[in-house]
């Protein structure tokens, strides 16, 4: 296995480089990570914020989620990739690094899906891990 993994955004600007062992990885349906995607759910591993090493200019967007947490997104100002997402509330001193923009993101297994009621009908999960209807606490 390698000891680290590397992602980075469409145009090459940002690259970044994580362990390639995560704290956790999950699925989330909120609107808000709908809309981040374009897709049906947003896929995110997470890893402790100084695990993630970054090269390259991020610009960042805030918005309030499903949760009324404020989310912060990074994202290159070049050609617009959302690369990470923060959220100081629910993931103190935690990175959440898009799945997609990782360079090989086989290792990226969800444990659990958030705000499962927000899926749509045409976007499946795996029945086998935890669905919670919103946010969980703790």
């Amino acid at each position: 296995m390698p000891q680290s993994l590397t992602g980075g955004c469409q145009c090459g600007n940002v690259r970044y480089e994580v362990p390639a062992e995560m704290a956790a990885a999950a699925k989330c349906h909120c609107k808000e990570c709908q809309k981040t995607t374009g897709a049906g759910a947003l896929t995110a591993a997470v890893y402790p914020e100084g695990d993630v090493k970054v090269t390259g200019e991020l610009k960042t967007y805030s918005y309030t989620a499903d949760s009324g947490n404020v989310v912060t997104t990074n994202f290159c100002g070049n050609c617009g990739t959302k690369i990470f997402l923060s959220n100081p509330v629910a993931f103190t001193g935690l990175r959440l690094v898009l799945a997609g923009t990782l360079d090989d993101s086989s290792a990226v297994k969800p444990q659990f899906v958030v705000f499962a009621g927000g899926r749509p009908a045409w976007d499946g999960d795996d029945p086998s891990i935890p669905h919670f209807p919103g946010m969980p606490t703790g």
